[in-house]
Formats: structure tokens, sequence, C-alpha cells
């Protein structure tokens, strides 16, 4: 079951909007057997389709595209993150899984690339530096221990540079934080309470379309 988010947290989501589709955090090195721990996150719009859409991995030695995995009929889920794992999954990858895929990625340097319906590149990772191979966005991104995730920051940030974007973190799987698209608004109903009173309000989201 999804963690729900504490309210407060709600209002940063009129910071700057994540491109349409992304990688968020990726972990590709587990602990022991790398399969019960692996995972990549995306975050997009709510219930888009990614018919079209794919991931694939890039060899840092040879440059060349060793694994692509295919997003067709899949749907982004309800909260905006899509948390992919393996069949293997354990523990809170197993519980917030959304998609079961082979996203055991090979250690770095190595780049993950998010690969729109056109065959353009979206997004796209790097970690550790393959030199003339390098398939990332800008400077690489550093290369992890076993059990640590590369991790965009809560609010998405996307410079377009790997190595300021994503830092070494406790993973985080499932427990992004997706901002607004551009130009949709947070509306909150006139509510009265008591001070240190917890108060549940509903919220409205409007003034964007969804694909």
């Amino acid at each position: 079951m999804r963690r729900s988010l504490p309210l407060l947290l709600l209002f940063i989501l009129t910071a700057p909007a994540l491109a349409q589709v992304a990688i968020h955090e990726i972990l590709y090195d587990g602990v022991g057997t790398d399969p019960d721990d692996v995972f990549t996150e995306l975050t997009g719009p709510a219930r888009l389709r990614l018919d079209g859409w794919s991931l694939e991995a890039v060899n840092g030695g040879t440059g060349e595209v060793y694994r692509s995995i295919p997003l067709d009929d899949v749907e982004i889920p309800a909260d905006g993150v899509l948390l992919i794992a393996t069949s293997s999954a354990t523990g809170v990858v197993l519980e917030q899984r959304d998609l079961i895929a082979s996203v055991d990625w090979q250690n770095g340097p190595d780049a993950v690339r998010l690969v729109d319906p056109d065959g353009q590149i979206a997004d796209a990772l790097q970690y550790g530096d393959a030199a003339e191979h390098n398939a990332g966005e800008g400077m690489p991104a550093a290369t992890t221990a076993a059990g640590q995730s590369l991790s965009r920051d809560d609010l998405g940030t996307d410079t377009g540079d790997n190595a300021a974007d994503f830092t070494i973190s406790t993973p985080t799987p499932g427990a992004a934080i997706v901002p607004l698209p551009p130009g949709a608004t947070l509306s909150l109903p006139d509510t009265l309470g008591r001070p240190g009173q917890l108060l549940d309000l509903p919220l409205l989201v409007s003034g964007w379309q969804n694909g």
C-alpha cells in the first residue's frame, strides 16, 4: 500500500515541474543478491499510458545498448510514481512495486536511458564516468556502494546534469514527491480549526491537461 504524504509537503508542489516523464531514483547494486533490492523509479503525470516508451541500458565499455525494456500497456499510477522492480523483489521494494521487469542493471560505469515513443531520449542517468561512452546528461553521477541508490531531490530537480541532479542516497522506493505540471494550481477549502488540531483537507488540482 502506498504511503500518504504529510499535508505540508504538498505546498512545495508549486516549484518548477518535472519533465513529463523522468527517472527519479535507481538502485542498481543490491546487498547480496541484487534482484532482491534493485529498482528503477519513474515519475510522471498520473494515469499517463506509456505505450511506445522504453527503458534501455547502455554498456559503459562499448557504448552499446545491452537491454531494452518496453513500457507498452504500462500506466503511471495515481500517485505519479512508477516503481519498477524484479520478480525477486523483497521488503519495501516488493510492497511498493508497480511493475515487474529486469531492472537489474550492470554496475557502473553504465547508463540507463528513458526513450519516448518518437525514439528520443527523454531522460538519462550515467553513473560512473565511461568517457567517450557516457550516455547520460551533463557530467556523470557517482557510482554507489551496494544498497545505496542514486536519487533526485524531493522536487525532482532536473538541470540536465547528472552529477548535480543525482546524489547517493538511502533508498526510498515509491516515496517520490511529484511536482505539478506548469499552469496547474492547488486550491484548499476554507477551513476552521483549533491550534494543534490535525485536519484532513481535500485538494483540488486544476488548470492542466493530462496527456
